[in-house]
């Protein structure tokens, strides 16, 4: 099936943030690549920018539909949260370090406003989730839902830092370790159940 401009130009730019991070990819680059010209491009996005927005929220939208198709699930909370991570690992497989940054930098702007509400709407999500599962004492009851959630933005933010991408070999890895460590710690489970 033959791609019409609009989807060549959305193609190739999501490839090329992906790989590079929507800071170092220009228009022009965008263009040459998608074999198609700037006068077409503005007549689909007022910027380089605009275009960011609507390729992250069509990403966004995509893995909002599965998570919660996995909330739907009549599986316990422990198979919701392995599923997520699965979920979690599938997404951001593809991401490079340097699109995972790029949000993180304060010249970004209106991507930046973007990405805090979109990490704001989730927050207030996993908070729900996180509540509901404590709630059906599927959760360790004496953890602080506040502190989860202040833990999980830390954590978040400490992904913009070059030290701690430099650990890893790609994004994949670090969301890996972030995500495990953060549901299971440091203790293997034998160790946890009989503290």
């Amino acid at each position: 099936m033959k791609l019409t401009k609009k989807e060549q130009l959305e193609f190739t730019a999501k490839e090329l943030f992906l790989k590079h991070g929507f800071k170092k990819v220009s228009i022009d680059e965008i263009c040459k690549k998608a074999n198609v010209s700037r006068k077409t491009f503005y007549t689909f996005y007022e910027n380089k920018n605009a275009m960011v927005i609507f390729i992250l929220q069509t990403m966004v939208e995509g893995i909002k539909e599965s998570y919660v198709d996995i909330l739907k699930e009549d599986i316990t909370f422990a198979e919701k949260m392995q599923k997520m991570l699965v979920l979690r690992l599938k997404a951001t497989k593809s991401f490079s370090l340097e699109f995972v940054s790029d949000f993180y930098n304060p010249e970004a702007g209106e991507i930046l406003d973007y990405f805090t509400r979109m990490k704001e709407e989730s927050i207030a999500y996993s908070r729900h989730f996180l509540l509901k599962a404590q709630e059906k004492g599927e959760m360790n009851p004496n953890l602080n839902i506040d502190y989860v959630i202040w833990l999980m933005q830390k954590i978040m933010e400490l992904c913009s830092s070059q030290d701690l991408m430099s650990i890893f070999p790609n994004t994949e890895s670090l969301v890996r370790q972030i995500s495990e460590s953060m549901l299971y710690g440091i203790m293997p489970v034998k160790t946890i159940h009989n503290l």
